[in-house]
């Protein structure tokens, strides 16, 4: 199977917006197309046999937050969550935060694969259901 991680762009956010229509608090249309004109805000997507599997966004300052990773639904479980993570850490080449409902134990075995450590959390953080957040850090 042929994939490729590159930078997000405008005809890609209809693709990247289905993805997120199981999304708790996920990104619109609209949010995707801002996200494009914001400078802090770096985004890729993860392109397996020619379609979207996964995306990520970071927000980047000093370090960077990643503030989403998703992977298509005929897509999980297959390893592109994880490749798309490891493949823009690399990009970034700086150290990363992250936020995690919880409840997210796939994602939160992940992150611990990829050398996350854990921090601290946040009770109450998310909405929709409202849960608490486990604060974690990758030093590059």
């Amino acid at each position: 199977m042929q994939q490729k991680v590159r930078p997000f762009e405008i005809n890609d956010v209809q693709a990247v917006a289905q993805i997120f229509e199981n999304v708790p608090d996920g990104w619109s249309e609209s949010a995707l197309r801002d996200s494009l004109s914001n400078d802090s805000i770096k985004s890729y997507v993860l392109e397996a046999d020619g379609k979207t599997a996964a995306f990520a966004s970071y927000l980047v300052a000093d370090d960077a937050e990643l503030v989403f990773v998703v992977t298509a639904e005929n897509f999980k479980r297959k390893g592109y969550g994880g490749y798309i993570l490891s493949e823009t850490l690399k990009m970034l080449n700086m150290p990363c935060v992250l936020e995690v409902r919880e409840s997210n134990i796939p994602a939160i075995k992940l992150y611990e694969k990829l050398g996350f450590e854990l921090l601290g959390n946040r009770k109450n953080f998310y909405s929709n259901p409202r849960e608490s957040a486990l604060i974690y850090k990758l030093d590059l």
